[in-house]
């Protein structure tokens, strides 16, 4: 009886110690979203190489929120009525209504997510986010006024890397230059990139020095 007893709290303390082991909730989740459940957040991509960032910004946002995530992005993969989306959760990651002149001050203007070019909005994003000690952001899109939405993720669930152009030309997706290539293109790269490293999926922050783009991945 009393070698019964010391096996079953052997085993307590075995699977203690398991429970204690496993890892904790991922960040992120990719879902596969129908063209329906895009349209219903009131901004359809219908395909996402024609359609605007901020359209698509503010599509994938929606998606997300509707299932209680703080946020989210489209990843720039699609087939047939699909698209990629990568929502982040509330645990290290916020939303933030950033003023134009925060935007402004990180040096990446974004007076309009409507007109200026994907990569300079990743700019911004990634500073204003940055300056608050996250690892990176993005923005959601949505606009009012003076304010512009900015989700930014925490380190503990998030990693910046510096890509070389092979690293992203090995995806299938080459980005030799953020400004010449569609926000799509570089969603798929950068999901290409974070995901080869095991992580869920990512996004590019718009920076470039030689060969190197900046990508944040997301666990």
């Amino acid at each position: 009886m009393k070698k019964l007893r010391s096996v079953y709290v052997g085993l307590l303390v075995i699977l203690a110690l398991v429970m204690g082991a496993a890892p904790a909730a991922a960040a992120a989740k990719w879902f596969n979203a129908t063209n329906g459940q895009i349209s219903d957040t009131g901004w359809p991509v219908s395909n996402p190489e024609t359609t605007k960032w901020a359209q698509a910004a503010r599509a994938g946002h929606g998606f997300c929120e509707e299932r209680e995530y703080v946020g989210g992005f489209l990843n720039g993969h699609y087939f047939g009525n699909r698209k990629g989306v990568v929502c982040v959760n509330a645990k290290d990651a916020k939303w933030f209504n950033a003023t134009t002149g925060q935007l402004e001050d990180t040096g990446w203007p974004v007076p309009n997510p409507d007109t200026v070019d994907w990569a300079q909005a990743a700019r911004a994003a990634h500073g204003f986010c940055a300056e608050r000690e996250y690892a990176g952001g993005f923005l959601n899109g949505h606009h009012f006024r003076n304010r512009k939405g900015v989700v930014c993720v925490g380190k503990q669930d998030a990693q910046w890397f510096d890509a070389t152009n092979g690293q992203l030309l090995d995806t299938g997706w080459p980005v030799n230059d953020v400004g010449s290539v569609t926000w799509a293109q570089g969603a798929r790269a950068a999901h290409g990139f974070c995901e080869e490293r095991g992580f869920v999926g990512g996004f590019m922050n718009g920076h470039q020095l030689g060969n190197r783009k900046g990508v944040v991945c997301l666990r």
